[in-house]
């Protein structure tokens, strides 16, 4: 291995710590939410050692160079700020010159916000995630700064249904269906999402709904000995996890576990006990919510509905459309038609 060869491994490993995919260019797709392009083509037959990009857009370069050669020097940077101002039109951008600009050796990294009137490189011990980025651009897109899923720790049918569903939030989809069979860890999967988008994007509470009581305590055992997160740290340690088992939900409530009986009872204003006597609770037509329910509609930014292919979203759906501004995720193993509907066909796993 060449002394460049061992500094862009490196580079490759820091990238992807942070949470950017390396690719080559010919494997770039543009619906990839953060991606760091191996030398990425530029005008006038350029090549950007790596080419970066946040949903879709360009945002950065870094200019890579072997551990011998100083990163800091004038040459390589004047290189990497070459790079920043000649983008082919054919690449969207946040803006022009692109904003970030990274030279690195291996060793050191060095990194230069080009949009300050003084801007100049200063020495830095990581590479930025993409989420940080995001928040130095100001960028106002929901679902900008994912970081890119790994795979490691993951079936192939959780590591599908986490990617498409973000990726099917990006597109503009509201709803989604995740089918995943019976043992596939439905809730695992329903875990790493709603970290993924309580850490990543502006979202800050999550209806977790269960079908019988049960259910619900198993899943808030799930969410507590979840720990694929970025520290290793159980999920129930950095967001607030509660079931709705009082006519009460604390103010930093992020995930909150009930079936759709006992979320309609709060909603109502009705005395609610921890107890299993609403499981069987099912209206024989729609209900009808009051007229001052006691959660605003825009409580919840993620709903998921675990077990959607029951008819809980029958005479129950006036409960769920009151939600009107957030995201509903079905979770099931046997889909039907109705439930397809629900979901306007959205089925992104299967």
């Amino acid at each position: 291995m060449t002394p460049e060869e061992k500094a862009r491994q490196k580079i490759d490993q820091w990238f992807s710590d942070a949470g950017w995919k390396v690719v080559d260019r010919d494997e770039y797709e543009p619906t990839c939410t953060a991606v760091a392009i191996r030398e990425g083509l530029l005008k006038g037959n350029l090549e950007a050692d790596y080419f970066l990009f946040i949903n879709g857009k360009a945002v950065g370069v870094l200019e890579a160079k072997r551990e011998e050669i100083d990163a800091f020097s004038d040459k390589v940077c004047n290189q990497a700020v070459l790079y920043a101002r000649n983008v082919p039109k054919i690449y969207q951008t946040y803006q022009k010159p692109l904003p970030f600009i990274f030279t690195s050796n291996g060793k050191e990294l060095y990194f230069c916000d080009f949009r300050k009137q003084d801007s100049c490189f200063n020495q830095i011990m990581t590479i930025p995630t993409p989420y940080e980025l995001v928040k130095l651009l100001g960028i106002n897109d929901y679902f900008a700064g994912l970081p890119t899923l790994r795979k490691k720790g993951l079936r192939d049918c959780q590591y599908e249904a986490v990617t498409k569903l973000e990726k099917s939030f990006r597109s503009g989809q509201n709803r989604a269906l995740m089918v995943l069979a019976t043992g596939a860890g439905k809730t695992y999967t329903a875990c790493l999402a709603a970290y993924r988008l309580l850490s990543y994007t502006p979202m800050r509470r999550v209806l977790f709904l269960v079908d019988r009581n049960n259910l619900g305590k198993q899943a808030e055992g799930e969410f507590g000995t979840f720990r694929l997160t970025e520290n290793g740290d159980a999920f129930n340690t950095i967001f607030t996890v509660n079931r709705l088992c009082s006519p009460f939900i604390p103010s930093d409530s992020n995930v909150v576990i009930s079936t759709i009986q006992r979320l309609f009872s709060f909603l109502k204003g009705d005395s609610i006990e921890d107890n299993d006597n609403d499981d069987d609770n099912e209206p024989t037509e729609e209900v009808v919510l009051p007229p001052n329910p006691n959660l605003p509609h825009d409580y919840f930014d993620l709903i998921i509905i675990d077990e959607c292919h029951r008819s809980i979203y029958g005479n129950w759906r006036k409960v769920l459309e009151y939600f009107d501004t957030a995201r509903l995720v079905g979770l099931t193993a046997t889909p039907i038609p109705e439930t397809m509907a629900f979901f306007n066909n959205n089925r992104i796993v299967n």
